[in-house]
């Protein structure tokens, strides 16, 4: 039991940083047998759609039970007295994660970066000014410290005043690089007391005030706003492009046209699977799990269906809602 806990407890952390900090939404949910990791009692994921419609195993949690405790015979001495095989959990995530950051979020003109995890969340562009060097250097001295803090732990705020690059050029670089927010400070905008603001993600382009505690609040709430935003375009690109089918022609279909997930009622059987996957190359990804009165995911329910259907293949008595797809 502590073993089954600690493999949904790990699966909830890595669900909760894909959505949380990296933008991604993902379906928690349990593997079939076919997909298991050799070897372990059950086998959680989670699974991610990525803009061309492929799905992508972001993470995955293992209840390897005693399996490999009895292989290499370790034990413990139980509270009894008595030495016992332990109970073992392996779970990890890899560098795909970048990858799929890049495909779920980015454009033809480069990255687009959460910025919780942005590197960098805030880059400064002085547009030069002969005559108003000196009071443009102190508008960016003044806004970087604003946006950094005293202790230099607020905003990842960078100042770009490379001389030998124009101001277009580094907007191109900052934009491929994916920093979620430019702000441009010229003589204009000394004068009017602002910066001009651009978002990366949308392009909206938007005056803030400069005064120090404005400007500060008026980043902290836009980083927010742009962190909401690609998460919820991304969820809803997912919602689009998941189809519902109740035979595998209408799987077919939805793989050799919009792709995405398709959810289907499956029998539970290793032949069915298989042959969906024959014919239409879409795979079970999972069956879905939810969280339980506690708040905590559960794999009791595994990909629970209401009410009666015919498996997607075979016709006979579904036993499980599962999501298929093609996947890396």
């Amino acid at each position: 039991e502590e073993a089954e806990a600690e493999t949904l407890t790990i699966l909830e952390i890595y669900r909760e940083f894909a959505e949380d900090f990296l933008a991604i939404p993902v379906i928690p949910g349990l593997k079939t047998e076919s997909e298991r990791f050799a070897g372990a009692l059950r086998t959680y994921t989670i699974e991610a759609l990525m803009s061309d419609g492929k799905a992508l195993q972001a993470g995955t949690c293992h209840n390897l039970g005693q399996h490999f405790a009895k292989v290499f015979d370790i034990t413990f001495l139980d509270s009894d007295g008595q030495l016992k095989h332990v109970w073992q959990s392996s779970w990890g995530v890899s560098t795909r994660l970048i990858g799929a950051l890049v495909m779920v979020h980015g454009d033809d003109r480069g990255l687009v970066l959460p910025p919780r995890v942005a590197p960098v969340q805030v880059v400064i562009v002085p547009i030069p000014s002969e005559k108003e060097a000196e009071s443009i250097a102190a508008a960016v001295a003044s806004a970087r410290a604003a946006l950094a803090g005293p202790d230099g732990r607020g905003v990842r705020v960078e100042v770009d005043d490379r001389p030998e690059y124009t101001p277009g050029w580094k907007f191109n670089e900052w934009e491929m690089r994916g920093v979620p927010l430019r702000l441009e400070i010229g003589p204009r905008d000394v004068k009017a007391g602002q910066v001009v603001a651009v978002r990366r993600d949308t392009g909206e382009k938007l005056r803030l005030p400069a005064q120090t505690d404005a400007l500060s609040s008026s980043v902290t709430d836009l980083l927010e706003e742009i962190q909401r935003t690609l998460f919820e375009k991304a969820r809803a690109f997912r919602e689009e492009h998941t189809s519902e089918a109740s035979s595998v022609d209408e799987v077919q279909e939805v793989m050799e046209t919009k792709r995405g997930f398709v959810r289907a009622p499956w029998c539970g059987s290793a032949e069915c699977e298989a042959a969906v996957k024959e014919r239409t190359g879409a795979t079970i990804r999972c069956l879905p799990i939810a969280k339980d009165s506690s708040g905590r995911l559960s794999g009791e329910d595994a990909g629970s269906l209401v009410g009666e259907v015919d498996c997607v293949c075979c016709r006979q008595k579904a036993r499980y809602l599962a999501y298929f797809a093609r996947a890396y």
